[in-house]
């Protein structure tokens, strides 16, 4: 059993944990966690009484927030493609645009292939994904993106 130094809360990954474990586990703050929670990005707890029990599936999204944020996705961004997730959709879907086609002289590619694995998300891809035209359902890839708000350009 590790503990953390600072807080003297186990450090190890249970299957149940609370919301100051989850933290350090995740290496984020209570607050920030609190803060995906009201976003809606992160699922609440399971009450037992008045303490939160967190599911290792909470460590994991919280793990997975945390990595699309260094790479520059938006925590409103995030929330779009965690909903379109949750929805079952595909990134196509998600822009609005026709399925991407097969690269030319690509035996056996699948022109409707839009997975997880392609886009290098396949750990959020959701477990009992449905099938959909022969294929499993995409998570959809995720796509950094900068919003220009020119109320606030100078």
């Amino acid at each position: 059993m590790d503990l953390c130094h600072t807080c003297q809360v186990e450090t190890s990954a249970t299957a149940e944990m609370t919301i100051d474990e989850l933290a350090v586990l995740s290496g984020t703050t209570t607050r920030r966690i609190r803060s995906f929670q009201t976003l809606g990005l992160l699922a609440h707890p399971e009450l037992r009484g008045r303490t939160g029990v967190y599911a290792p599936a909470h460590l994991a999204r919280v793990d997975a927030i945390l990595r699309l944020q260094d790479r520059g996705f938006s925590l409103e961004s995030l929330a779009v493609l965690f909903g379109a997730l949750a929805a079952g959709q595909s990134l196509a879907g998600v822009l609005g645009v026709g399925e991407p086609a097969a690269a030319p002289g690509d035996p056996g590619a699948d022109a409707t292939a839009d997975t997880a694995e392609l886009y290098g998300f396949a750990e959020l891809q959701p477990h009992g994904a449905t099938v959909h035209r022969g294929r499993v359902r995409t998570l959809l890839s995720v796509l950094p993106t900068t919003v220009w708000d020119e109320s606030e350009a100078s």
